[in-house]
């Protein structure tokens, strides 16, 4: 019989009982439930507004430059970086572009910005813990990408080829 954590005695056996039950239908679920069962429509902040830290990251990861500082800054030495060697290892990204990206990762705990009481000043950027964290998932997907990247060339001609571009607007 599954107790509910509720009415658990002390708190400890409540969270221990509410992480072991979470990872029992994590594990048990498809990764179709898992999502359909984790989205945000439900949550709402204290004044009733909805929230889902899930959209808010991932609008903030899914922008068109904070995968790519993040991976950039782990391929630097020590995972660190001045703001002049990220420019220019992202040459199309413009400076208030990088510099607005930066202060949001650096804002959501990823990077750390550290600076420097030297003449010109100088400021570093690193990865964090956190930051550090998430470089597998995101290794994952560009493997994803690259293994399946001729595939969507190809889909993407096919469709094109049966929705011309006037019709489709995709493009």
């Amino acid at each position: 019989m599954k107790l509910d954590t509720y009415s658990q005695s002390t708190p400890e056996v409540a969270e221990t009982n509410t992480i072991n039950t979470a990872k029992t239908a994590t594990t048990e679920q498809s990764g179709k439930d898992f999502f359909v069962q984790n989205t945000c429509k439900d949550k709402k902040d204290s004044e009733g507004h909805g929230v889902c830290p899930l959209r808010e990251l991932l609008s903030r990861l899914g922008d068109k430059w904070s995968v790519l500082l993040i991976l950039t800054l782990a391929r630097m030495p020590g995972e660190r970086a001045r703001f002049s060697e990220l420019k220019r290892s992202l040459p199309d990204i413009s400076q208030r572009m990088l510099t607005a990206t930066l202060r949001n990762l650096e804002r959501d705990g990823l990077i750390s910005r550290e600076m420097f009481a030297e003449v010109p000043p100088r400021v570093e950027y690193q990865l964090t813990e956190l930051g550090v964290s998430i470089l597998n998932p995101m290794r994952e997907i560009v493997t994803w990408i690259e293994g399946n990247w001729t595939t969507i060339i190809t889909s993407r001609e096919t469709f094109d080829k049966k929705n011309p571009k006037e019709e489709n607007g995709l493009q």
